[in-house]
């Protein structure tokens, strides 16, 4: 007997087929792990540095010029903002 003709006989052996595979998947969806998802939390790295009586040309180009030349090597740098004020800097 072929497949079309069982299942046209048979309507209520399909539906309960599909309802039992619907089931078994949405099962085997709550319980199985999912360990390959990606952390999509990025990490965000500050550095304020404090240079008291400085004036921010002197702290950018002693302190900030020199931080962002050693940061830029690291891996996975989308974006460097350095601010330099009276007496502070910082850098993310």
């Amino acid at each position: 007997m072929n497949l079309i003709k069982l299942s046209i006989q048979r309507p209520i052996a399909v539906i309960a087929a599909v309802i039992l595979a619907v089931l078994f998947g949405l099962v085997a969806l709550n319980t199985i792990p999912i360990q390959l998802a990606p952390d999509l939390h990025r990490p965000i790295i500050t550095i304020s540095t404090n240079w008291y009586g400085a004036a921010p040309s002197e702290i950018e180009r002693e302190i900030l010029n020199r931080q962002e030349e050693a940061l830029k090597g690291l891996e996975g740098l989308k974006r460097m903002v350095g601010n330099a004020q009276d007496g502070r800097s910082q850098i993310e």
